[in-house]
């Protein structure tokens, strides 16, 4: 379903209960148990923007809708380059990954993107703004359980396509290293409210089962400062919470995107383990 790139180089990686091998390709095809990398020399915003419009062009063409779901920061700003008629905006529904309360920064970036693109604002869907964060989690739960462009025929909300930023840390959306909301995986919750001083306070997350349930993950991890979290999330060499971007695999794809920089300790890794062959 997804487009295939001009790329500085694509590896295929079985998922983390294996061992990675690294191959080049120019062309391939892959199932829910290979997640595909594409690294890049700079800047990728651009190649996001691709992805995104491919997919929700399929999406719109198959069932007349596209839900996409989204952090904020970097990933959120890139997508806000897609082209006018990349795709039919008023079938794009927006979905949140990850909110901070109360100051809201999530639902103000999609708004912004929304407003850019001409997605109309009743199809972007934010949090309550009043009750406490628990009473938030439940009714977010209620709204990604019901929506008609998400597909809920499953025990666990399955959005179109979600995209996840990654933090030096290994976290994804507000889902950190061994938390407790990281810790809830496989209990069949949706969304979670936290409190986190790396989150800075209280938030609202999707659950680990949610960003699994999508039907294409797109994780974006640039820059020599991610190196160590690449190599072990890639790798698979992580405990069962320590490292949530590697637990990360969506139902038909899991796209990373990445740099020459954060996959150099993995390229190390790599080369050490066909020496040892």
């Amino acid at each position: 379903m997804l487009a295939i790139l001009s790329l500085v180089s694509a590896l295929v990686l079985p998922s983390r209960m294996g061992v990675p091998r690294m191959a080049l390709v120019d062309d391939f095809s892959i199932s829910k148990d290979i997640k595909t990398v594409q690294v890049f020399d700079g800047d990728y915003a651009k190649e996001i923007c691709d992805e995104v419009a491919a997919v929700g062009a399929a999406c719109i063409a198959e069932k007349d809708s596209f839900s996409l779901a989204i952090p904020g920061g970097s990933v959120v700003t890139a997508i806000a380059g897609l082209s006018p008629d990349a795709l039919d905006y008023s079938k794009v529904h927006l979905f949140l990954c990850n909110e901070k309360i109360p100051s809201f920064p999530c639902y103000s970036g999609a708004l912004e993107v929304a407003k850019k693109l001409g997605i109309p604002e009743k199809q972007v869907y934010g949090v309550d703004t009043k009750g406490t964060p628990a009473e938030l989690a439940a009714s977010y739960s209620k709204v990604l359980a019901s929506n008609p462009s998400i597909d809920n025929s499953g025990p666990i909300p399955s959005v179109d396509m979600m995209l996840l930023g990654t933090g030096p840390d290994g976290h994804v959306g507000c889902l950190f290293p061994d938390s407790p909301e990281i810790k809830a995986s496989g209990t069949g919750k949706v969304v979670v409210a936290g409190n986190d001083a790396r989150a800075n306070g209280d938030f609202l997350a999707v659950t680990m089962d949610v960003m699994c349930a999508a039907k294409v993950v797109l994780v974006s991890a640039a820059g020599a400062g991610r190196a160590d979290m690449v190599a072990k999330a890639l790798s698979g060499d992580f405990g069962r919470f320590d490292c949530p971007a590697g637990m990360v695999e969506g139902i038909e794809q899991t796209l990373w995107f990445t740099t020459q920089d954060a996959l150099e300790k993995f390229d190390a890794m790599a080369e050490d383990e066909e020496m040892e062959e």
